[in-house]
């Protein structure tokens, strides 16, 4: 562990028994080669352990370098491995002499109990839903520790429910112009920050991954 993250690390038990076990608490390392999690509390909210990879979300927010303008983010959505909707937050330590923070300290919070209540009692009201604008991305949702291949199964899968596809449709049978809307739709997800997502895609797509990559540079 970079040695300015230390004193985090000791924050990580703190904060969750502070905050009760609803809570997960998680502080990356980003000076390391893979920027795994180096200490975590509550785990089993999301399944993760220490050695764990940054997210989609986390991998979009320091590409597009939020850290600049900003020094937390907050209230984004969160899904972890058992389908658990949380809220999460992320605080960015950055040092002097460094434009890129040296770690990331997140905090989820497991929502999912509240969200199917208040998405009840708006139904009931009849009040419509409004979508959250995020750092440049619609209503972006982060996927912790769920497999990569598992992960891309499901954005196909609600890519090809909006396109008003079955849900048992074959993303391989769709011609070259829904793919290319596919390829679009796991793009905006972020999907494809994450390493080894071209090869995913192009064999559950039925393409080459140089025809990914053309997919991509497409207008759609």
């Amino acid at each position: 562990m970079y040695k300015s993250l230390e004193p985090y690390a000791k924050l990580v038990n703190f904060l969750s028994a502070a905050l009760g076990d609803n809570c997960e608490i998680a502080l990356h390392d980003l000076t390391s080669k893979d920027q795994e999690i180096v200490a975590i509390s509550n785990n089993p909210i999301s399944g993760r352990e220490v050695g764990a990879k940054l997210s989609n979300l986390s991998l979009h927010y320091l590409e597009e370098k939020q850290y600049l303008n900003h020094d937390f983010v907050m209230n984004y959505k969160t899904v972890g491995n058992d389908g658990k909707l949380m809220r999460a937050a992320t605080y960015f330590i950055k040092e002097e002499g460094r434009e890129m923070p040296v770690g990331m300290l997140c905090i989820n919070v497991n929502i999912s109990d509240l969200e199917y209540l208040t998405s009840t009692i708006k139904k009931i009201l009849g009040i419509k839903e409004e979508k959250d604008i995020e750092f440049k991305m619609d209503n972006p949702v982060e996927i912790l520790s769920s497999p990569l291949d598992e992960m891309i199964d499901m954005y196909i899968k609600e890519c090809l429910e909006k396109m008003g596809f079955p849900s048992y449709f074959l993303a391989e049978r769709l011609n070259v112009d829904e793919k290319i809307k596919v390829v679009k739709y796991l793009q905006e997800k972020g999907t494809f920050k994450v390493k080894g997502a071209i090869v995913l895609v192009a064999e559950k797509l039925a393409v080459s991954e140089p025809t990914v990559y053309r997919y991509l540079k497409k207008n759609v």
